[in-house]
């Protein structure tokens, strides 16, 4: 979620150069994306934040998902349905995730985002939209207490509705 960074990535003979910078890797398994998701990231001086929700079938059912990490301070809130989260809210210009006391709202600024190439069954025939760079508003409370208030410029969006 939050690593340093320190080396050299050459691309087309250019080089870019990282020095005490943060970095934050994810792995994706499987060969289909959910019917319906929203995906996002952001890194900021205090700490970090992800956040996924998704359509999740098993069997002839589907319920939706939810899993979160909000790293603050040095303090982890974990949000996931195992531990009883909920999107109270999800659409494209709100998603609200509530877990007891903790509430987490997210409000992309605008529906932008490139269309990228991603799995049905295997094959990459389907198109998302992901924003790896863009305008998010966070907001994480406790007991109706804001911990966290940012309007982030850097963060990353993916998403199909």
């Amino acid at each position: 979620m939050r690593h340093s960074v320190d080396g050299t990535l050459w691309v087309n003979g250019t080089p870019y150069v990282f020095r005490d910078a943060v970095g934050y890797m994810e792995g994706d398994r499987g060969y289909s994306f959910p019917t319906s998701y929203v995906w996002t990231q952001c890194s900021f001086s205090a700490g970090t934040l992800m956040l996924s929700v998704a359509d999740i079938p098993l069997g002839c059912f589907h319920f939706t998902g939810v899993i979160g990490v909000v790293l603050l301070y040095g303090k982890e809130y974990r949000l996931a349905t195992y531990l009883g989260a909920k999107a109270v809210k999800r659409k494209p210009e709100e998603i609200v995730v509530r877990q007891g006391s903790l509430l987490l709202t997210v409000r992309p600024h605008g529906s932008g985002g490139h269309p990228l190439r991603a799995p049905i069954r295997g094959a990459m025939t389907r198109t998302i939209h992901e924003c790896a760079s863009c305008g998010v508003f966070y907001r994480f409370e406790e007991n109706g207490k804001p911990l966290l208030e940012l309007d982030a410029s850097n963060a990353a969006l993916e998403y199909e509705y």
